[in-house]
Order: structure tokens, then C-alpha cells, then sequence
């Protein structure tokens, strides 16, 4: 069912939304400051939630993240491959 309604999707009208052209689930419509200096992996749209707290990360969790961000960036990409 999942697979026939995908490709269904291919068909429809632009306005129709679909699990290919559905906004992201943080997306809440407002503008995305976009900034040229930022890697693209920071330009995706968002918005808090909840409280907010600031902590340090410790080494383990700061290499995990270096690492993600490394891994995912788009211009990062040429040089590992």
C-alpha cells in the first residue's frame, strides 16, 4: 500500500501533499534566516521547544557530534570520497 501510494504521488497536482513533498515536522512556516558562512547542515528550518539549559558536552559527546556534522555536511562530502 505504502509503496503504490509513493508512487501515486508522482502524479498529483504540486499542491497535493504527499510523503515526498510534505515540510519537515519543524518547520512552522516562518522564515529561515540563512546565513552563507553557515555549513548546510545548520540551515534546515526549526524551532525551540520547551525550556532551554546550557551545558558542556563532555569529550565523548563533543567527538559524536564533530563527527555527525563532519559526516552529513554536503561540502565535506568531496573530500571523503
Amino acid at each position: 500500500m505504502q509503496e503504490i501510494s509513493h508512487f501515486c504521488s508522482y502524479y498529483f497536482e504540486s499542491h497535493v501533499q504527499t510523503m515526498r513533498n510534505k515540510v519537515s515536522r519543524n518547520d512552522d512556516g516562518g522564515e529561515n534566516e540563512k546565513v552563507d558562512q553557515t555549513l548546510t547542515i545548520f540551515n534546515h528550518p526549526s524551532r525551540y521547544s520547551g525550556t532551554s539549559s546550557r551545558r558542556y558536552l563532555n569529550k565523548k559527546e563533543l567527538e559524536a557530534a564533530l563527527l555527525h556534522v563532519l559526516l552529513n555536511c554536503e561540502e565535506v562530502q568531496p573530500l571523503i570520497k
